[in-house]
């Protein structure tokens, strides 16, 4: 998946982010309402128009929302496991574009540094040529949480409830006269019921998904 984005007086920032097959991106630009319809169709492919008009409506409203809230935080992307064939249901991935606030234009390394100094479950390492920081927020997953075991909280019936995911990697856009910076976050959990070990399974392939993330020329550079 090859996309782009671009903000007054900036040229787009171009990145390839190959999630594998299952995946739907969503574009937060002017391109949004297309891909919500298509995706849409999608998922209603093998249902009558009528029979799908109050799923396509209440689907589509809770995407528009989601869309509305990733604008606002300086949202690219928004990837969401294609009907059938995603990893996770629960899971999505959001590219969004960050601006370092700072009087003085620091160093990427420097930054990546501090994040590092103040999360401790953050890990350095470089991405796309550049230094890179993964910090991981899901719940439980600082130094200091327990385990899961006898001691973890269950709910009436004994089952564990499902740990909310929350990963995200944020790199310096290469080349960027306006020294922005990509963060690539997944977040979700598995559903009641859901098999935890099939998250994880999910969380690895988007580890090396963005492992392997590339800057690209433009829309047409690749897939």
């Amino acid at each position: 998946m090859s996309t782009a984005a671009e903000t007054a007086g900036s040229k787009p920032i171009n990145y390839r982010l190959n999630l594998g097959e299952g995946w739907t991106r969503i574009r937060l630009d002017d391109h949004a309402e297309a891909d919500v319809n298509a995706f849409l169709d999608t998922v209603f492919a093998a249902v009558p128009a009528d029979a799908a008009e109050a799923g396509r409506d209440l689907i589509g409203g809770r995407l528009t929302t989601q869309i509305v809230a990733g604008r606002a935080k300086g949202g690219i992307d928004f990837y969401i496991p294609t009907p059938g064939g995603g990893p996770v249901p629960a899971l999505t991935v959001m590219a969004s574009e960050v601006k370092i606030p700072s009087a003085a234009v620091p160093e990427p390394a420097d930054v990546v540094a501090r994040v590092a100094a103040s999360n401790p479950t953050a890990r350095t390492g470089v991405i796309a040529g550049m230094p890179a920081v993964r910090i991981d927020r899901s719940a439980g997953a600082g130094l200091d949480a327990e385990p899961a075991g006898e001691d973890a909280e269950e709910d009436k019936d004994g089952f564990q409830p499902p740990r909310p995911r929350h990963i995200e990697y944020v790199v310096p856009v290469a080349g960027d006269p306006d020294h922005r910076w990509l963060s690539i976050a997944l977040t979700g959990q598995a559903g009641p019921g859901g098999d935890e070990a099939k998250v994880d399974a999910a969380i690895s392939r988007f580890d090396q998904a963005v492992a392997d993330l590339a800057w690209t020329e433009g829309e047409g550079s690749g897939a």
